[in-house]
């Protein structure tokens, strides 16, 4: 599974790009262009909703990123994923409660697998819409970049030849990467489900754990304090 695929559906809430080198970084103002040109709806809920535009504040307090071409391309996806990303961690976090509360009363929580697997489908399968969307452009602008540097008199011909073989080879692996995700939608979606709902679940599990051991010292604090309180029996 290819990590732009559908990490950065949650890249939005947990920013993971951070600066390198000596690339000069994003300022908020930068990146905040991106979300206008490539997700305005995003603005636009942020000036409705004051708890939308809270999760956006705090996504650009967070995020920290060189401005290359590569991060570039990554914060444009997590512009587009940001609904996305912000459905994925309500889903999780109600998974969360859910299971850990029918699994301390010794429930089945079946229904619940069930239905987080549903909901996470739907939010995966529009993940890959996205990741078409910014390959097939990422194409285009490869495309127009070629199209410049074969038409650039200023490079030496050694230069736009390296240029152009460079060029050459990022479109043939964009075109390939395309037509594997064309071709197969159901399987990258149900393979990012099954690794996510896994993730989950050893999240959830964990918290379990915690949980019974904390009310395990709670029961063993109470007894303590019982048995310390007990009048000593007259002799």
């Amino acid at each position: 599974m290819r990590r732009s695929l559908f990490i950065l559906a949650a890249l939005a809430l947990t920013p993971a790009v951070y600066a390198q080198g000596d690339a000069t970084p994003f300022t908020r103002e930068q990146v905040l262009e991106i979300f206008s040109q490539y997700n305005p709806s995003v603005l636009e809920q942020a000036s409705q909703n004051e708890d939308y535009n809270t999760v956006l504040d705090s996504f650009l307090d967070a995020y920290e990123s060189s401005n290359t071409p590569m991060a570039r391309t990554e914060l444009i996806a997590v512009a587009r994923n940001f609904d996305n990303s912000i459905r994925l961690q309500v889903l999780t976090d109600a998974y969360l409660q859910t299971s850990s509360a029918v699994s301390l009363m010794g429930g089945d929580s079946s229904s619940a697998d069930r239905l987080f697997r549903e909901e996470l489908t739907d939010v995966f399968s529009r993940v890959w819409a996205v990741t078409v969307q910014l390959r097939q452009y990422q194409l285009a602008e490869a495309k127009r970049t070629l199209k410049n540097v074969r038409a650039d008199k200023t490079l030496s011909q050694e230069a736009r030849n390296v240029q152009i073989a460079a060029l050459k080879s990022e479109i043939r692996a964009l075109k390939a990467e395309l037509k594997s995700l064309q071709a197969g939608r159901g399987e990258s979606v149900l393979s990012a489900v099954d690794a996510y709902v896994l993730q989950t679940q050893q999240a959830s599990d964990r918290l379990l754990q915690a949980a019974r051991q904390s009310a395990s010292a709670s029961e063993t604090e109470n007894l303590q304090i019982k048995s310390n309180n007990k009048k000593p029996v007259a002799k």
